[in-house]
């Protein structure tokens, strides 16, 4: 068996959620570790299974017990070799990487990481996109701007700033600069673009961007801040942020024709190579 650990943000539970899914079409006994999040204070927990038709198969107590590295008690390290779990732990080794040995290991395992490099879902795409189709319809507000965006060249930017502004490895990454450059490049390959702005901080969007005529969405707040990517993914073309939850936006629109901005760099570690997170027909900037 393999179990899968999920943690952050609604982006990266989609990332683990779609290696959890390559996993099961491979090995088929898959489960998920949710723990992580019983007294996970940021963003808004585990947020998979309300945003989406899906349905993970948990881990048990005991499962996690003998999978896990945390209980060093000797009743639980004898259980491990009566189970083979004594080598279970597997972190993902190298980040924004792809191994595939995982997919010739039918070894036990539990997998810490975050996954995110597209060979580790390039097989499973249409799976993935059946299972990431939100529940819940548009309404209001959203509505209005949801048939707007699909009926315009429209173009959504999403500014992450608030968490990243200090942030040492993410931030100062996609500034003015980044974006002012992704504005033009639609200009020039998008005729009349609609522009559709989401941000955790608006207020300098509408400061800085120079955009009279966009569309800026403010409103979804709290456990409704899924409903942006909703939008984002209806959208023709897009800006992204180095942020999981504009890669995923920008993932779900289905268009082929799509032109999608990225950063070229989307951390300030050196020596990490990202490129393994972006499709070859985006536009790196």
């Amino acid at each position: 068996m393999k179990v899968v650990k999920f943690l952050g943000g609604l982006g990266n539970q989609m990332f683990q959620f779609a290696f959890y899914l390559s996993l099961k079409q491979h090995f088929g006994k898959v489960k998920a570790d949710l723990t992580g999040f019983e007294d996970y204070s940021l963003h808004y927990g585990f947020e998979l299974e309300k945003v989406f038709p899906i349905q993970l198969e948990k881990a048990s107590p005991f499962e996690l017990r003998i999978y896990g590295q945390e209980r060093r008690d000797w009743i639980t390290r004898k259980l491990r070799r009566i189970y083979n779990t004594k080598h279970a732990w597997h972190p993902e080794k190298e980040e924004f990487g792809f191994d595939p040995l995982i997919y010739q290991d039918s070894s036990p395992r539990y997998f810490w990481g975050y996954w995110q490099h597209c060979l580790y879902h390039q097989a499973i795409t249409p799976q993935l996109r059946k299972a990431f189709e939100f529940k819940r319809k548009l309404e209001g507000k959203n509505l209005a701007v949801g048939q707007q965006v699909k009926k315009t060249p429209s173009v959504s930017i999403h500014v992450r700033r608030g968490d990243y502004l200090d942030h040492p490895i993410l931030g100062d990454i996609c500034n003015l600069d980044y974006y002012q450059k992704g504005i033009e490049v639609m200009k020039e390959k998008v005729e009349n673009p609609q522009f559709v702005v989401f941000s955790n901080d608006i207020a300098w969007c509408r400061s800085n961007l120079s955009l009279s005529e966009a569309i800026f969405v403010d409103w979804n707040k709290g456990e409704n801040s899924h409903r942006d990517m909703q939008l984002m993914a209806l959208c023709r073309h897009h800006i992204i942020a180095n942020s999981s939850f504009s890669w995923w936006g920008a993932w779900l629109n289905p268009h082929g024709e799509k032109i999608v901005v990225s950063p070229e760099k989307w951390i300030n570690t050196p020596g990490v190579d990202t490129s393994g997170l972006i499709h070859h027909k985006w536009i790196t900037i």
